[in-house]
């Protein structure tokens, strides 16, 4: 759009183009006027409710507690009187101590009363001079209330003569009517209190409604004003709007077009330099748009290969569709930002054309990051499978294949009882050997998933370790490896699942009776740490991890010899996870030839002194 169009533009708005003229001081005071309407109907009503509000929180705070206590006192007055008839006539200490409640009970609301009676004074409204204020029935109410209690005081510190009887309730009951009459005139003025400080509470609610409809019809009032002052403005500003929709409505719909893309679109012209630059470009390559305007684009974005090494200008690909004004592909690229970070990018680049004349080049550009990530994580999980496939095939034929050779014997061939017996020991061991693997793939699938139950309980380790010594016996006296089992004295329990932590002992001491030297010993530790922990561990005088082992060890599929049968190399694996599960770690300190020790941490079980162990 070039500078005189703006010029009309801006003579158009102000009215120049129609020959009319809006005075500026109408045109002031009409929105003064609309403001202040607008301000007054905002303000004025809330005030008005605020102070009605304010009155009925005073009633609600003041008013009524002080009628509730006046209530009470005349209850206590009552339970005086009641006390003290029965005093008198019979005579028994007992309504003395009635009569102390009561009369204590009586002077506890005196006080609340008198609290409550100065912010009374305070809210009396309307026609407050005509009426007895509260404080001055209350302090009546008090002085007739002690000047009764004072003429029967006497008669609480020792027993009454019968013969006065006649004379004593008579007296007793004229003072106490008048006492309850001063009560009563307490309650009524409370109420008046109440009421008035309602009728006040309702004359401001019509004065915020009648002030709420006043404010309407002036709203109403600026309202049709500055519609006629907008009719004006918008007669004098039609022509300029049609103008300048029409020379915007292209840059319009492109910027829309632009904005709503989620690719980076980059205008270049034929020396290379940037035209533009969408706010989607600009935070993919975390700059502002101003930034690469009139900048080379090669020598900021594309001055290396993703490979790392140097491109040259002439060599650029994002200068291919100007060199050859056809459009062009890039699928793996790479941008670079400012800060020296760069991202994978796919480049499609389309030359602009005017005739048959090359005036530059549009590139569009799309963060393929999520992409790349997607295609990393698929080529894993292929892995992944292809491990599982391989290690379940490889460690379920060898079992099936022997339960298939046994079965085939045992069907085929005639063979004694003996062989027979041990062909079925040889399908029950095999058929145990695939369950384990099958269990174990389970058990890593919930861990993975975090699905794996604990179920925690207060173990003792002593009698866990003999429970696994007495698992691997068997196992171990075969390639005569001795079972130590030596936790530290009067060791303290631990909070786990037990199912699950024999699972881990058992993979632990299974692993080192199995690369163990004939005639070696494997020995289960245990002890307490300072941080609270009990570190439980297994060593073995094997042949020991090379360092490098070490750092895969707890993988799944993992085997240090995987030319070991006797696992899928899932046993570690699931020890780590269950481990973990339960909030602790595991480690392995070993040396190549000098044996193996695997550690790992329990919580310590918050158990009374003394307390025997128990399953919680």
């Amino acid at each position: 759009m070039t500078d005189a169009t703006e010029r009309d533009l801006a003579r158009s708005a102000a009215g120049e183009s129609h020959g009319i003229r809006i005075h500026p001081g109408l045109t002031g005071f009409s929105l003064l006027f609309v403001a202040a309407s607008l301000i007054a109907l905002a303000v004025v009503p809330v005030l008005l409710g605020r102070m009605a509000t304010e009155v009925e929180r005073e009633i609600g705070s003041t008013l009524e507690p002080s009628r509730a206590l006046a209530s009470e006192v005349e209850l206590a007055l009552a339970s005086r009187m009641a006390a003290l008839q029965s005093l008198v006539l019979s005579g028994e200490p007992r309504y003395r101590r009635r009569y102390r409640e009561a009369r204590d009970l009586e002077e506890a609301r005196y006080q609340e009363l008198q609290d409550l009676s100065v912010g009374m004074d305070l809210l009396r409204g309307d026609g407050a001079e005509d009426r007895r204020s509260v404080r001055e029935r209350l302090n009546n109410l008090l002085t007739l209330s002690l000047s009764w209690y004072l003429g029967h005081v006497s008669l609480l510190d020792g027993p009454v003569p019968r013969a006065d009887f006649e004379t004593i309730l008579p007296a007793e009951n004229a003072m106490y009517e008048e006492v309850l009459a001063a009560s009563k005139d307490l309650q009524d003025a409370i109420t008046e209190e109440v009421n008035a400080g309602r009728a006040r509470m309702e004359r401001a609610r019509a004065i915020q409604t009648r002030f709420t409809v006043a404010l309407v019809i002036l709203a109403l009032v600026a309202t049709v004003t500055l519609g006629i002052l907008g009719s004006s403005i918008l007669r004098a500003t039609r022509e300029a709007q049609s103008r300048r929709q029409d020379a915007l409505g292209a840059r319009r719909e492109m910027d829309a077009v632009l904005s709503a893309t989620g690719d980076g679109v980059l205008g270049i012209d034929l020396q290379g330099r940037c035209t533009f630059l969408n706010q989607t470009g600009a935070d993919l390559l975390g700059i502002s748009v101003q930034y690469l305007i009139e900048k080379e684009v090669h020598p900021v974005l594309h001055h290396t290969r993703a490979d790392g090494s140097r491109c040259q200008g002439e060599e650029c690909p994002l200068m291919d569709v100007l060199r050859e004004g056809t459009a062009r592909s890039h699928p793996d690229e790479v941008l670079w930002r400012p800060d020296g970070t760069s991202f994978p990018v796919q480049i499609s680049s389309r030359p602009m054309v005017d005739g048959r004349v090359v005036k530059g080049a549009v590139l569009t550009f799309t963060d393929m990051t999520e992409v790349r990530a997607a295609e990393s994580a698929l080529r894993q999980a292929v892995q992944a499978r292809d491990e599982v496939l391989a290690v379940v095939s490889h460690d379920l034929r060898n079992p099936v294949s022997a339960i298939f050779s046994a079965a085939s014997l045992l069907l085929e061939m005639d063979v004694s009882a003996e062989k027979t017996e041990q062909h079925l020991e040889t399908i029950q061991r095999t058929a145990e050997r695939m369950n384990r693997l099958i269990q174990d793939l389970l058990d890593v699938s919930r861990l993975e998933a975090g699905a794996l139950s604990i179920v925690p309980s207060v173990i003792d380790v002593s009698d866990l370790f003999q429970e696994a010594v007495d698992a691997a016996r068997h196992d171990a006296d075969r390639r005569g490896v001795a079972l130590v089992s030596a936790p530290d004295a009067a060791l303290p329990g631990i909070r786990a699942d037990r199912d699950r932590l024999l699972r881990v002992l058992s993979n632990l001491v299974g692993n080192a009776v199995r690369y163990s030297r004939q005639g070696g010993k494997v020995t289960l530790a245990a002890r307490v740490r300072e941080e609270g922990e009990v570190v439980l561990g297994v060593e073995d005088e094997g042949i020991g991890i090379a360092p490098e082992d070490q750092e895969r060890l707890f993988d799944r599929f993992w085997q240090v010899n995987r030319s070991d049968t006797e696992g899928a190399g899932l046993g570690l694996a699931i020890v780590k996870g269950i481990v973990e599960a339960h909030g602790g770690r595991v480690w392995v300190d070993s040396e190549a030839g000098k044996g193996s020790s695997f550690y790992f941490t329990m919580p310590i079980a918050p158990t009374l002194p003394g307390a025997r162990l128990r399953s919680l």
